[in-house]
């Protein structure tokens, strides 16, 4: 609306027209007498008095102060009269009361009226109601800071406790707020601003929840309390403003369920108006909103970061926490607590066992567990656990791990006992996160070789053993791959004629990268990585091709013992591979003996006594190797078709001393007894020689006699051999 300030009119014949002028328009206005230092109204129009239920006789006389309440905005008001004062056009929003006592939002828009001469006479003040908009504006602002909070990671209860603050603050009238929410199986939980003691709230719960919960979703609930005794002296007894009705709306879930209630407690006798009804209606939606929020974001962070199966907080959830650890500046140390029987019970009874397991371990542990001095989470299928402890208390710690073996942990309805492997590392203000897990990683790798439940501690040494094996393992594939691995043989003599009667083929590997790499450390890593198969495949063909060779030559050709892996040995497709490649090569099988170590029988004896038999009937004899070192059980040993017995060359070496004396001469006895030969190994000296053959052993091999040779060696010794 434009109104034109400047009129070419006297100050009298200007107070008449502004009368009229004000009567015609459809908004509120007041005529204030510019001159007079108290700025007395002169005029309303009827949309004013509508505005705020006042008489013309009231408001005559008097300045716009009459409007003024417990809530209006002092400051905003003072703005107002400095442009009253000085007849500045302006536009303010302030908290007006009517005269029932009703707040409302009043839009004033100041336009200074002048006359002839452009001296300022009146000022004509349109009002409108802008309640509705100003709430709108708040509940938008509310709803601003209540996302903030739900980002902020805020629970539920601080923002409801947020909402009540800021609707007692925003709301035009004077007001208490609470929320209650309506849980399971009708359980309540009671949310106010500050202002309000909670115990207070609970029994205010009592008056609200349990009236209201049969009652139409849709609708809002009025109750007059002035003359209710026991809410009166409640609110007497803790000496706050005394309560006089209550407003109350359902809070609802999007199926339509009553989640909880909002009640305004208002402090004086008000009239529900169609802007508050819309309110309250705002309010509980924006709640119900708070809520479904509140509770995505708790299911997204439960998924972020927790163990969807056992509800154990997960890796990721804990390198955040030992993150802030960390930076916050702690040391501790973390433990990867590995349960032993962990895949025998997932394979006995399914991946449910696994989790069922972790699950109870996490019980037990928490039980000792001090607040914020322990986290605990799941790492695969073991249990990681970081401790503000330092090293120095491992002990300590260990003596607390102890008991959680002492009793068996309830799976599928059985009682099942476990052994732990745990392994440990440190971590400080410095320390990375992911390299200390990596370290406990390796830690527990070094406890799972050791029987039982175990703690090792990491060490430095361990990553650079751990670092050179993975190397070794790289280089030994590629080795592999590209014919790196060679065969050398050591004669095998016999001792009485101190002829050559065999060799044993010994696999050697020089690397491109690596150089020469002794046996005693590719074979435990190729063993390790199921790779030792292929080594053992390897070394049959090239002996093979070399017989092959020398039998088409036409040269004396001698019976060669090579090693057999368990692993090998074992496959399904061991007997087939045998008989393919000695089809390859067309040799006779009796040129060839496999060695095995006694550990076979053990594995499996009925499938072990079964595969000599075969290999037997085809024509290949077997020796048992490294025999005396493996505890094997001796009743097994007439049972199994072995035609050698091995004595290992630790037996050798100390057969000065008249026990192992003693076991050398029994087990080659043994050998005699149940149709075997005994050869000894590792003989490297005279004396070794000469003890041997005062026991009557029959044949051995060592580097008093021959070192193992290349191949090529190995032609020259035979052919000069034979021309001598």
């Amino acid at each position: 609306m434009h109104i034109n300030p400047l009129m070419p009119l006297s100050r009298d014949n200007l107070l008449i027209w502004l009368k009229s002028f004000s009567d015609q328009l459809s908004k509120g206005t007041l005529i204030l007498d510019f001159h007079d230092k108290s700025l007395p109204i002169l005029h309303i129009n009827n949309d004013f008095l509508q505005l705020t239920g006042y008489s013309k006789e009231a408001l005559i006389g008097e300045n716009i102060s009459i409007l003024n309440g417990q809530k209006t905005n002092l400051d905003l008001y003072n703005e107002l009269l400095y442009s009253l004062k000085y007849g500045v056009s302006n536009k303010f929003t302030l908290l007006h009361y009517s005269k029932c006592g009703s707040a409302f939002w009043n839009r004033i828009i100041v336009h200074p009226i002048r006359d002839e001469h452009n001296a300022v006479e009146y000022l004509l003040l349109t009002c409108e109601d802008h309640t509705e908009l100003e709430l709108n504006k708040m509940l938008s602002k509310l709803e601003h800071e209540v996302y903030a909070e739900i980002d902020n990671g805020d629970n539920l209860q601080s923002i409801l406790t947020l909402i009540s603050e800021k609707i007692e603050s925003y709301y035009i009238r004077n007001v208490y707020c609470t929320i209650h929410l309506i849980e399971h199986q009708n359980k309540t939980k009671s949310i106010g601003s500050n202002l309000l003691p909670l115990h207070i709230i609970r029994q205010l719960e009592l008056l609200e929840v349990a009236s209201y919960m049969g009652y139409n979703t849709q609708a809002v609930y009025l109750k007059e309390l002035s003359l209710t005794e026991n809410v009166t002296k409640l609110f007497q007894d803790h000496q706050l403003n005394l309560v006089k009705t209550s407003w109350t709306k359902p809070i609802l879930t999007p199926q339509q369920q009553i989640s909880g209630i909002l009640t305004l407690w208002h402090q004086e006798n008000t009239e529900l108006k169609q802007d508050d009804l819309n309110y309250l209606n705002r309010l509980a939606l924006l709640i119900q909103l708070a809520i479904n929020y509140a509770e995505q974001k708790l299911e997204l962070q439960r998924l972020a970061f927790y163990d969807i199966d056992t509800n154990i907080p997960n890796v990721h959830y804990f390198q955040k926490t030992l993150k802030q650890w960390i930076d916050d500046g702690n040391e501790g140390f973390i433990a990867i607590i590995h349960p032993s029987e962990f895949n025998n019970l997932v394979d006995l009874y399914g991946r449910k066992a696994g989790d069922d397991l972790l699950r109870q371990i996490v019980e037990r542990l928490q039980q000792e567990t001090t607040p914020g001095e322990e986290f605990i989470a799941r790492f695969s299928n073991s249990i990681i656990v970081a401790n503000k402890s330092t090293v120095h208390h491992l002990k300590t710690y260990e003596s607390r791990l102890q008991p959680l073996t002492f009793h068996p942990y309830l799976i599928n309805e059985k009682k099942n006992y476990i052994t732990l492997k745990i392994g440990v590392s440190n971590f400080h203000h410095a320390s990375v996160v992911e390299d200390c897990i990596h370290q406990a990683d390796i830690a527990l790798t070094k406890a799972r070789s050791i029987n039982g439940t175990n703690v090792a501690l990491f060490e430095e040494d361990s990553n650079k053993k751990l670092a050179e094996e993975m190397e070794t393992f790289n280089q030994l594939v590629y080795g592999i791959q590209n014919g790196e691995f060679t065969v050398h043989l050591q004669p095998k003599i016999n001792i009485t004629t101190l002829e050559i009667e065999g060799f044993e083929a010994l696999s050697r590997w020089n690397s491109h990268v690596l150089g020469n790499v002794s046996p005693a450390i590719f074979i435990p890593i190729a063993e390790k990585t199921g790779k030792i198969k292929d080594i053992d495949s390897l070394n049959f063909k090239t002996v093979l091709s070399w017989l092959q060779k020398r039998v088409i030559e036409g040269k004396k050709v001698y019976p060669i013992a090579i090693n057999i892996s368990p692993d090998y040995f074992y496959d399904v497709d061991f007997l087939k591979d045998i008989a393919r490649i000695f089809e390859q090569f067309n040799v006779p099988a009796n040129y060839i003996r496999f060695e095995v170590t006694e550990s076979i029988e053990l594995v499996d004896f009925t499938k072990a006594k079964d595969i000599l038999q075969q290999l037997k009937e085809i024509g290949i004899e077997s020796s048992i190797d490294d025999f005396g070192v493996g505890f094997s059980s001796l009743s097994y040993l007439p049972h199994l078709p072995f035609s050698e017995i091995k004595i290992d060359r630790s037996f050798i070496k100390s057969m000065k001393n008249p026990g192992v004396y003693a076991v050398v001469q029994t087990i080659i006895q043994l050998a005699q007894n149940i149709y075997m030969r005994a050869i000894a190994e590792g003989i490297e000296t005279e004396e070794q020689l000469k003890m041997l053959q005062s026991m009557g052993c029959p044949a051995g091999q060592g580097y008093y006699f021959y070192k193992p040779m290349p191949i090529i060696e190995i032609d020259q010794l035979i052919d000069l051999h034979m021309v001598n």
